[in-house]
C-alpha cells in the first residue's frame, strides 16, 4: 500500500494539523510543499492559525487572513517586548469647526478653568475590501468641545481630517462633556455624517451629526434628562440590532433610551432610581452611581458606592427595568454561602465597603463554548483592585488583579480580548498592564525567533507605565503643540482602542490625549499596514518621513515591572536608539545588556538616563 501523504488527507484533518503549527512561518512552509497544500493554506489554514493562536484578538472575517496573521504576530511581538512609540495628539492640519464648517488654521485648547480638561474617548475602525484599506475614527472631548479625527489608509498613503464641534453658548466647566460615544456605521451604505452621543455636566444628552464636507448645519437629537447632570453612559451598538443608550443622571437615576437620529427628541424607554440601602431606617449618605454599562442587550450593570455591594446588575425586559437587581456583587467572596462549615468554625468575615468606577464586559473567545453572553465582566474599584466577576457563579469575585506597589483607585479599564488588561489609575499618570492568560500562551514570537541573539522572554508579565514624559524636550517645547501646558501629575481618565488587533491605544489624562503606537523603532519589517521602517532625519533640514513619526513629537516614558525590586526603566530617544544601533561593532552586540536579559525593546534602559524624571 502506498504511503499516506499530507495531500491525501481530507480537509478536516489538515485543519486539525494546522492547529498545532506554532508560527506563521510554519504555516507558510506547509503551503510551500505543494500546489494543493498552498491552496488549502490560502483558503483555510491562515484563518485556522489566527483563530487558534489569537482566540480573542483576531478579526472574524478579514479580507486577507494571511495579512491579518502578519498584523497579529507583529503586534504580539511588540506587546511582549513593550515596544511602542508615544506622542500627544490634538487637531492639526485639515480642521473644520462646527457649526459652520469653518476651516481652522490652528486649534486652541480650552481655557478658563483652573485645571485641565478631562478627556472622554471613543474610537473604532472599519476595514475595506483589502486588509490595507481602513478608516479609523477617533473622538475625544476637550472641556465643552468635541474633536473627531478621521484617518484613512489606502495604497500606502494616509489622509487625516479633523472636525471639532462646540455649542455656540457653551462655557468651560458648566458645559463640559462628561460622556462620549461614536455611533458605528450600519455597513449598508456610506453615511454623509459622523454620528456621536455626548452628555454634559449641565444635563444635555444628545446625538450630534457632524456632516462630511463643507455643510455647516449639525442636526441634533436630544434625549430627555429633565436637566439632571449626565454622570455616565453606555451604548449598545451592534449590527443587526437596535441601538440602545443607558445613562446615569444625578446621583441615582438611570434611564434607557432608543438611539434614533431621525427624531428631534427621545424619551426614556424605562427609568430606575438606585437608592442607597438604609441602616436603622436612615438612608446611607454620600453614595452615588458612578458608572453604567451594557453587559448585553438585556443586562445592565451599575457601579456605585461607597457600599458593601457596589455592583448591581439589572434585567432589561421589553416592558422596562426589573425593579429588583438580578444580582448584587460585593468585592469579596461570601464565606458563609460558599462554605457554611468553615464560616461556622470562625468569626464571620466583614464585607468590604468601597466604590466601583469602571465596569467592562469581557469579550468572548472564538474557542468552542467560550461565549460569555455578558455574564463575565471586569470592575475597577477605589481600593485599587480589578476584579473579574461571573453571573453564573455563586462567587462574587472569580479573579483579582492587583499591583503590590500601588493601590491607587482604578478610573478606567480596557481589555485586549482575553489576553491583556489595561487599567488607568487615579494618580501619578500611571497605566497598569496585566496578563490575563494565567500562564497560557497561544502565540509567542520567541518560537519564530529561532534562537536569534537578544530574543529572550520576560519573566514578569505585569508592568506599569508612567504616561508623563521624562525627556525635557517633550515638556518644555514650544510651537503648535505647547507641551509645557500639559499636566505632569494626572489621573488616567479614559482608555480606548479601535479593536483588539489594532496597534494603537489611546489614553486620556488631564489636559491631553496620548497615542501609544505598538511597534519597534528598530524593527526592519514593521507591519506595513500601519508603519514604515523608521529613518533618522537627514541633516538639520531632513525629514523623518511620515508626519506621525516626527522625532520631536515622540515622548520618552518610564515604566517598571510589578516585582519587589521595581527597577525603573526609561525610554531612550529614537535618535539615540538609532545611533547606538549604528555604533554596534559586532554582529552579536546588543544595544543594552540589561534589555537583552529582559527581552525588552531596544529603547528601554535601566534608570533615568541621567535626566530628571520626577
Amino acid at each position: 500500500m502506498a504511503p499516506l501523504t499530507l495531500t491525501a488527507l481530507p480537509p478536516e484533518l489538515l485543519d486539525h494539523i494546522t492547529t498545532y503549527l506554532p508560527t506563521a512561518q510554519s504555516v507558510t512552509r506547509l503551503g510551500a510543499t505543494s500546489r494543493s497544500l498552498h491552496a488549502f493554506v490560502e483558503k483555510d489554514a491562515w484563518q485556522t492559525f489566527n483563530r487558534t493562536r489569537f482566540p480573542s484578538l483576531h478579526p472574524i472575517a478579514p479580507p486577507s487572513p494571511r495579512d491579518a496573521a502578519r498584523s497579529l504576530t507583529t503586534l504580539s511581538k511588540a506587546w511582549a517586548r513593550r515596544a511602542f512609540v508615544s506622542r500627544y495628539i490634538e487637531p492639526h492640519g485639515d480642521i473644520r469647526a462646527y457649526p459652520g464648517a469653518t476651516p481652522v488654521e490652528r486649534w486652541k485648547r480650552p481655557r478658563g478653568q483652573t485645571i485641565g480638561f478631562t478627556p472622554q474617548l471613543d474610537v473604532y475602525e472599519t476595514i475595506g475590501q483589502t486588509w490595507q484599506e481602513r478608516e479609523e475614527v477617533l473622538a475625544f472631548s476637550a472641556g465643552a468641545e468635541v474633536c473627531v479625527r478621521k484617518k484613512r489608509r489606502r495604497n500606502g498613503s494616509e489622509e487625516v481630517r479633523w472636525m471639532i464641534y462646540r455649542p455656540l453658548s457653551a462655557y468651560e466647566g458648566r458645559d463640559d462633556v462628561t460622556t462620549l460615544h461614536l455611533l458605528r456605521p450600519d455597513g449598508n451604505h456610506e453615511s454623509d455624517s459622523q454620528q456621536l452621543v455626548t452628555g454634559t455636566a449641565n444635563g444635555d444628552l444628545c446625538i450630534l451629526q457632524l456632516p462630511e464636507g463643507a455643510k455647516g448645519d449639525v442636526p441634533i437629537t436630544y434625549f430627555v434628562t429633565n436637566g439632571q447632570p449626565v454622570r455616565s453612559s453606555s451604548v449598545f451598538d451592534k449590527a443587526g440590532e437596535h441601538s440602545l443608550l443607558v445613562a446615569n443622571m444625578g446621583d441615582s437615576r438611570i434611564s434607557v433610551y432608543p438611539v434614533d437620529s431621525t427624531k428631534p427628541k427621545i424619551t426614556p424607554l424605562s427609568s430606575l432610581d438606585i437608592r442607597p440601602p438604609q441602616s436603622n431606617g436612615v438612608p446611607a449618605r454620600h453614595q452615588r452611581v458612578w458608572s453604567t454599562e451594557f453587559l448585553s442587550p438585556t443586562k445592565i450593570a451599575a457601579g456605585l458606592g461607597p457600599s458593601d455591594e457596589p455592583i448591581q446588575v439589572y434585567n432589561l425586559t421589553p416592558s422596562g427595568f426589573d425593579k429588583s437587581p438580578l444580582r448584587k456583587f460585593s468585592l469579596q467572596n461570601d464565606l458563609e454561602r460558599l462554605d457554611p462549615e468553615a464560616a461556622a468554625s470562625g468569626p464571620a468575615k466583614k464585607k468590604r465597603s468601597s466604590s466601583v468606577y469602571p465596569i467592562v464586559p469581557l469579550p468572548p473567545s472564538t474557542t468552542a463554548g467560550s461565549s460569555t453572553d455578558g455574564n463575565v465582566f471586569l470592575s475597577g474599584a477605589y481600593d485599587g483592585l480589578i476584579r473579574l466577576h461571573d453571573l453564573r457563579s455563586p462567587r462574587d469575585v472569580e479573579q483579582a488583579y492587583s499591583d503590590p506597589a500601588d493601590d491607587g483607585a482604578i478610573y478606567s479599564l480596557l481589555s485586549r480580548g482575553q489576553e491583556t488588561l489595561v487599567a488607568g489609575t487615579s494618580r501619578h499618570s500611571l497605566l497598569k498592564i496585566f496578563d490575563m492568560r494565567l500562564g497560557a500562551k497561544c502565540y509567542s514570537y520567541l518560537d519564530a525567533a529561532g534562537g536569534q541573539p537578544g530574543e529572550t522572554g520576560t519573566e514578569t508579565k505585569d508592568w506599569n507605565l508612567f504616561l508623563r514624559p521624562h525627556n525635557a524636550a517633550s515638556t518644555n517645547g514650544r510651537g503648535g503643540n505647547s507641551w509645557a501646558r500639559r499636566s505632569q501629575e494626572s489621573s488616567v481618565y479614559s482608555l480606548a482602542s479601535a479593536s483588539p488587533h489594532s496597534p494603537y491605544l489611546y489614553a486620556g489624562v488631564e489636559n491631553a490625549v496620548l497615542e501609544l503606537a505598538f511597534t519597534g523603532v528598530l524593527d526592519r519589517h514593521p507591519d506595513p499596514v500601519f508603519f514604515q521602517p523608521w529613518q533618522p532625519p537627514k541633516g538639520s533640514h531632513g525629514r523623518v518621513g511620515d508626519d506621525s513619526w516626527r522625532s520631536k513629537e515622540v515622548l520618552d516614558l518610564a515604566m517598571y515591572e510589578q516585582t519587589p525590586n521595581m527597577t525603573l526603566r526609561t525610554q531612550k530617544s529614537m535618535w539615540e536608539t538609532w545611533r547606538t544601533r549604528q555604533n554596534e561593532s559586532t554582529a552579536h552586540a546588543m544595544l543594552d545588556y540589561s534589555s537583552k536579559l529582559a527581552g525588552l525593546d531596544e529603547r528601554w534602559r535601566v534608570g533615568s538616563g541621567g535626566q530628571s524624571w520626577t
